[in-house]
């Protein structure tokens, strides 16, 4: 039987240890990622403290946690971008992630393929699965590190487009092994009606929730944020059920909510006309609503990071399969540190704050839920690819354990002459609020 006493107990110890790593951060320049994955890893798989095996309720929690936790941190991110500075890096991310999360699949495919023994379809669905950062863990990452504004907007906007990529392309390319004679249009037509009913999805759901603010504005003030992120829940929830994307559809939410200022600036400069056009112009809770957001981010990531570590499969591992994850992530490293001078120009022109930008960008190679739920779904489909999930499990861990070191060895955040953080307290950018999260 379940000890509710220790839940609750663990739920309070994870959200305090997830305070003291962020807080320790700045002294011990190690990002909470890692320390909490191998929190999970221990109490689980390798002490069985929690029960983790496939009995227990931890895999049956996981499509639910995955969820929650996907529509929070995307809504979010979105919460925190602003049209003017993604209009800026939207050209030169595209063609960088696409670019990179194409030369590493091509790079990783033959090796996979010779390690391994896979077929190519497997060999390829592995390979785009581990292509790119995680939209999960860069938000994270973005937070406990002071870079650029500019770079900063670019990493989350690179994360974000390569988890479309890095989970859609696995998820069509897995129905060729499990149905076959899938035709070109049926694959291009699946892609559109993903992307781009998920942006439409979004874009619906933000304009029909600023009217019902607009038809109560009492309970909207009073309550926006609780109102506001159950709408959040609702529409991802709606955007999976309709078999579209979710985490485009919360990112897209956000990113309209959050934007309303350059809507306020324009309705002021062409005069409000309307009751919905004046209720506009005048309101003001998204910075209520940044504020509760922070903090739910903070427990939600620091929790998640610690299931992350509940799921390990550690039953196969052996020498064998964390030399080959190791090499596989060394690759992985070096391909994106050849890709490195494509965003330069987003980096500080400052040579110290150069340097701090540049080992942020390079190390940026952790990876986290979409190889994740990719590693579990051939499974589930009855297809049986050896050592397949086992090696993304390990794959997650050792990024990480790159990108730690990486930032731990090399980022230094730029200080002016008095000793203080020179882009600002806490790690905020010029135009955003200070932020704390796992």
């Amino acid at each position: 039987m379940i000890n509710a006493n220790l839940i609750f107990i663990f739920f309070a110890g994870i959200a305090f240890l997830g305070f003291i790593l962020n807080a320790l951060f700045d002294r011990i320049k190690v990002a909470s990622i890692l320390p909490l994955m191998l929190i999970g890893l221990t109490v689980g798989p390798l002490l069985n403290l929690v029960a983790v095996g496939q009995s227990s309720i931890i895999p049956v929690l996981t499509p639910f946690i995955t969820a929650i936790a996907i529509s929070f941190i995307l809504f979010d991110v979105g919460l925190n971008m602003d049209f003017g500075n993604l209009a800026k890096v939207i050209g030169r991310t595209s063609f960088f992630t696409f670019s990179l999360v194409s030369a590493t699949a091509l790079l990783l495919t033959p090796a996979v393929l010779f390690i391994f023994r896979w077929g190519l379809l497997e060999s390829l669905i592995f390979s785009l699965a581990i292509a790119g950062p995680s939209s999960v863990i860069v938000p994270t990452l973005m937070r406990v590190t002071k870079i650029s504004k500019d770079l900063k907007t670019a990493m989350l906007y690179e994360s974000i487009s390569s988890d479309i990529v890095t989970f859609m392309l696995p998820l069509v390319l897995i129905g060729f092994i499990g149905i076959s004679g899938a035709s070109p249009f049926a694959v291009a037509s699946t892609i559109f009606y993903d992307i781009f009913g998920s942006v439409i999805l979004g874009c619906l759901s933000a304009v029909f929730w600023l009217y019902i603010l607009n038809r109560f504005p009492t309970y909207s003030r009073n309550y926006s944020w609780m109102l506001t992120i159950s709408m959040v829940v609702a529409t991802y929830g709606l955007a999976q059920e309709l078999a579209l994307n979710g985490a485009i559809t919360s990112f897209i939410f956000g990113l309209i909510l959050a934007n309303i200022g350059m809507l306020k600036s324009g309705i002021a400069r062409n005069g409000a006309k309307n009751g919905f056009s004046k209720y506009i112009a005048s309101w003001g809770g998204i910075k209520h609503i940044k504020g509760y957001q922070s903090e739910i981010v903070f427990f939600v990531s620091t929790f998640f990071f610690v299931y992350i570590g509940l799921l390990f499969n550690i039953s196969q591992i052996n020498y064998g399969t964390v030399i080959s994850a190791i090499l596989i992530s060394v690759l992985i490293l070096m391909t994106r540190y050849l890709f490195i001078p494509m965003i330069k120009g987003f980096m500080s022109k400052d040579d110290a704050a150069l340097k701090a930008d540049s080992s942020v960008a390079t190390f940026n190679v952790a990876r986290g839920i979409t190889p994740a739920i990719i590693a579990t779904v051939p499974l589930s489909l009855g297809i049986i690819i050896p050592y397949f999930l086992d090696q993304i499990f390990l794959i997650i861990l050792i990024t990480n354990i790159i990108s730690t070191a990486g930032i731990l060895l090399l980022y230094r955040p730029v200080t002016d002459k008095a000793g203080r953080d020179a882009s600002g307290p806490g790690g905020a950018t010029p135009s955003g609020p200070k932020r704390s999260g796992a």
